[in-house]
């Protein structure tokens, strides 16, 4: 690897990471209502569509981008229904809540749903095909040094997810957050990403 191109993607890759997006709130919203694992579920979610958009990039394929461009939108769409559908789900948990009928947490919708809300954005693939190109050394091999990078970004933005979705539960397991409705506060952070979600997908149609 070159080492010098290596450290600026790093330090690339920490710059994006460290700031909040959509993704970041779908994990808080699983932390807050059923704790560090469902969070670190979603955190898994978020990692393979990062997989996903790196492989597009990588590839580099025009068809694929073209396609992807035309159909990311509507996958955008969809997966902002399906949180906002999630969301919808944990208000009315909200509303019927008990201490005695307390829902296990469901694992799979925080993986399908930090899922979506990765793959379903298009800017992701466009980054990625700006970034990667930039730091490849035509000298080495493409596929080990697309491999490493993407492990590591991987990795460094699924920790910063992760991360924040812990801060969001101390704070939601603290003397305030005791006081008030975990599913109520999930519910409209899911509403929340969902709609972010679909409203850029109908702006990008």
């Amino acid at each position: 690897m070159n080492t010098a191109l290596f450290l600026g993607f790093l330090a690339a890759t920490l710059v994006i990471a460290v700031s909040p997006g959509p993704s970041v709130a779908l994990a808080s919203s699983q932390a807050v209502r059923h704790g560090p694992k469902a969070a670190f579920v979603a955190t898994l979610g978020d990692a393979l569509g990062t997989v996903v958009h790196i492989l597009v990039a990588v590839m580099s394929l025009e068809v694929l981008v073209r396609s992807a461009a035309s159909v990311l939108p509507w996958l955008q769409i969809v997966g902002g229904l399906y949180i906002l559908y999630l969301g919808g789900r944990s208000l009315k948990a909200a509303k019927a809540a008990s201490e005695k009928t307390a829902k296990p947490p469901a694992y799979r919708s925080a993986f399908t749903s930090g899922f979506l809300a990765c793959v379903s954005n298009p800017k992701a693939i466009v980054f990625f095909m700006a970034l990667f190109p930039g730091f490849i050394d035509p000298a080495l091999s493409l596929a080990l040094q697309s491999a490493v990078y993407g492990t590591a970004f991987v990795l460094i933005d699924g920790a910063f997810i992760f991360g924040y979705a812990l801060i969001a539960h101390g704070a939601a397991t603290s003397r305030l957050g005791h006081h008030l409705n975990m599913d109520a506060v999930s519910g409209v952070g899911l509403l929340a990403v969902g709609l972010l979600l679909v409203v850029r997908g109908g702006a990008a149609i």
